[in-house]
């Protein structure tokens, strides 16, 4: 299987702007898996400052393989996908790195399903057997670059299934995320050829969220990257507007329930901060 690393696309990237903001912080887009077509994974690395302050992590749609680099004392998370804010503790004054794969499809089933990590985490060693090994490696790694092709080489041997076809699930979950979750269930119904009710249940099934939820986790967080854009004089009416909001009142239930905050002060307080 090859690998290949690409130049990062702004908009399709899962946003993290508290986790972005940490020391050192770098991310590159990984073509993964072979055998999807959703196949990009984000990988991402940054250092711990010395007080260990909490990152609050907003939901992004995506499972994350989270790796604490640490010679002494490896450590290596799976997490399946998030709904509301959480936060994430960290040892102070260390290396992380991430791999988020942008869908679960393609990839071989790990100990746990995706509904059972749904809001929550585990050991990798746990949910893989056999998989301490990388957590192993990636801390004896350098650099970034040397993390990503020891995650790629791990992905290889563990992850991807190579009996896998795109089926009608991965498809449905490619056409939210190009509408950027404002889509109707009768579109996706159409475009497949099921039922809405047969597409809502193998949709959960796969990623341990529902149709309903991943839509609004991708409106979310499109509407995320209209605030971080400094350069950009959108107004919360163009947000609500280009996202398919009913009006602002709910936009700012919807923040209130991704995020925990009002959009205006998220912006201020989170993608404002230095």
């Amino acid at each position: 299987m090859s690998t290949c690393q690409t130049n990062i696309d702004r908009d399709i990237v899962p946003l993290q702007p508290e986790l972005s903001k940490q020391l050192h912080y770098s991310e590159r887009l990984l073509k993964w898996n072979p055998y999807s077509k959703k196949n990009l994974a984000l990988c991402y690395q940054f250092q711990t400052g010395r007080d260990g302050t909490p990152i609050r992590l907003i939901p992004d749609a995506c499972i994350d393989f989270l790796f604490k680099c640490d010679r002494e004392n490896p450590v290596a998370v799976v997490s399946g996908v998030q709904t509301a804010p959480r936060e994430l503790v960290l040892a102070p004054d260390s290396v992380y790195f991430g791999f988020k794969p942008y869908s679960p499809k393609g990839m071989r089933p790990l100990g746990a399903a995706w509904h059972e990590l749904t809001d929550a985490q585990i050991s990798l060693e746990d949910d893989l057997k056999g998989a301490g090994w990388i957590a192993e490696r990636l801390a004896a790694q350098e650099t970034f670059d040397q993390r990503i092709a020891a995650i790629a080489d791990f992905a290889r041997l563990e992850l991807t299934d190579d009996t896998y076809t795109p089926d009608f699930v991965e498809l449905s979950e490619l056409q939210l995320c190009q509408a950027r979750g404002n889509i109707r269930m009768e579109v996706i119904s159409d475009y497949t050829g099921y039922t809405g009710r047969y597409c809502r249940e193998k949709f959960k099934e796969a990623h341990g969220i529902s149709i309903k939820n991943y839509s609004s986790i991708m409106r979310f967080q499109n509407a995320v990257r209209m605030l971080s854009r400094q350069d950009d004089e959108a107004s919360l009416s163009d947000i609500v507007f280009d996202n398919g909001y009913f009006d602002q009142s709910h936009l700012n239930r919807e923040f209130r329930r991704f995020c925990g905050d009002t959009p205006l002060r998220f912006r201020r307080e989170v993608l404002c901060r230095s």
